[in-house]
């Protein structure tokens, strides 16, 4: 990918999401509309209970923590240990934030796409992971004992590894895989296996970055 994908990579990110929710929603009416017919039809009534698949997991007595202002936390995401959720910041279906050997924050108007994982490290290196405000992890991404600062996007099904960094203002693309101990510098967009700089981001790209943590985080 080059500079000029950037824009593409985003609005695909933000776009997927913008679908997942209007599909999910779709399904839900749909599926209450069958339930309430097939209800009708019984000859002795019966309500189903459905209990939420939200798994909020302690370990060693420490469990997640969520902003009463959080945006959205999907019914079938996992969040364990160690873990905070800011203001209006959403993990999304299928997603897995774990804290059981060190601890994740993650900031504010931040998204965990679908499928995501993000997890921690300490036996290698004292490695918690650290996600700030405005930031966009894409559907089956893998954070893993990394820093994410403000106002990045880490694309679909890429990988941050233990120790690296991807400072504001910067894209990962899709697929890329940031090595341990690398930084990716401000206002850059690296791609790869592995992952190197192929371009800088301009100002209207900075801007869209923005855009999709407001698109996706809520």
């Amino acid at each position: 990918p080059t500079v000029s994908n950037v824009a593409g990579i985003i609005t695909m990110t933000s776009i997927g999401a913008r679908v997942v929710v209007a599909a999910s929603n779709a399904a839900r009416k749909m599926g209450q509309a069958l339930d309430g017919l097939g209800q009708s039809m019984e000859v002795c009534k019966y309500t189903e209970k459905l209990v939420p698949s939200t798994r909020f997991v302690a370990v060693d007595g420490v469990a997640p923590t969520v902003s009463e202002s959080a945006a959205f936390v999907a019914p079938s995401a996992n969040m364990i240990g160690d873990v905070s959720l800011g203001k209006n910041s959403s993990v999304w279906y299928g997603a897995t934030v774990r804290g059981d050997v060190n601890k994740v924050s993650i900031g504010e108007n931040s998204s965990i796409g679908d499928r995501a994982v993000v997890h921690v490290a300490k036996i290698q290196g004292d490695f918690p992971t650290i996600i700030g405000n405005n930031v966009t992890v894409g559907p089956g991404a893998i954070i893993h004992a990394a820093t994410l600062k403000d106002s990045c996007v880490v694309g679909a099904s890429a990988q941050v590894l233990d120790g690296a960094v991807v400072e504001s203002n910067s894209v990962v693309s899709p697929g890329s895989v940031v090595t341990p101990g690398t930084t990716v510098k401000t206002g850059e967009i690296w791609a790869g296996t592995p992952a190197k700089a192929v371009g800088k981001l301009t100002e209207e790209e900075v801007a869209s970055i923005l855009e999709s943590a407001d698109s996706t985080a809520g």
